[in-house]
């Protein structure tokens, strides 16, 4: 199968001078990756599975959060990679919260606290991507956690503003939503890149299936 890649990463901020999910993402946009999966004790086997990746750099501002809800037609899946400062595990987040409440300034300047993201918003949107399946594929993967709190800087506002969009446009095939995931990975110093760029590309391949 074919799938279509939507992959945004973050450009550096507060006082980092590279952005891990940056240099991660950048090695994937504009190119074509093919995967084999194979069966674990709790998922079958599929592939080949084409992965293509197309997507962005976000700024790390309020424009950046809003800039994926206008690319959201014609593929097939959503995946954000931001940095998680303090992580040392690559974080699944499993949902987004309609709060901005920011530790510090995000690029632009702007430092709000206990904002609404979006006015009429629920109060917690959850992954479009199936939750019991992800788990299973990395149960075994001890660099995976699935994470419920997604913060409440740019990371969580781009995600919700997606979900949000996604679920307002009622974008998907048939009953089944748009799948989107925001993926927190830590420095390189913790998972190597390679490590991290294998587990992001199983990833993809795994929340296109049709199980």
């Amino acid at each position: 199968m074919n799938a279509r890649i939507w992959l945004t990463g973050f450009e550096p901020f507060d006082h980092h001078i590279e952005n891990p999910s940056q240099q991660l993402v950048q090695r994937l946009l504009h190119t074509s990756r093919t995967l084999h999966v194979e069966e674990t004790a709790t998922e079958p086997a599929f592939g080949p599975v084409e992965l293509t990746f197309s997507g962005t750099i976000l700024s790390v501002d309020e424009a950046g959060s809003r800039l994926s809800c206008e690319h959201l037609e014609g593929i097939d899946a959503v995946v954000h990679v931001g940095l998680h400062e303090n992580s040392e595990k690559i974080r699944f987040e499993m949902c987004a919260t309609n709060e901005c409440n920011f530790r510090i300034a995000d690029n632009s300047g702007r430092q709000i606290s206990e904002t609404t993201i979006v006015e009429s918003g629920e109060p917690q949107l959850y992954t479009t991507v199936d939750r019991h399946s992800i788990a299973n594929a990395f149960s075994g993967n001890d660099d995976v956690i699935l994470s419920d709190d997604c913060g409440r800087f740019v990371c969580n506002e781009t995600y919700y503003r997606t979900l949000h969009s996604i679920k307002d446009r009622e974008l998907g095939l048939g009953a089944e939503a748009l799948p989107a995931i925001f993926v927190h990975i830590p420095s390189f110093n913790h998972i190597p890149a390679e490590s991290q760029l294998d587990i992001l590309c199983t990833l993809c391949a795994y929340i296109v299936q049709k199980f």
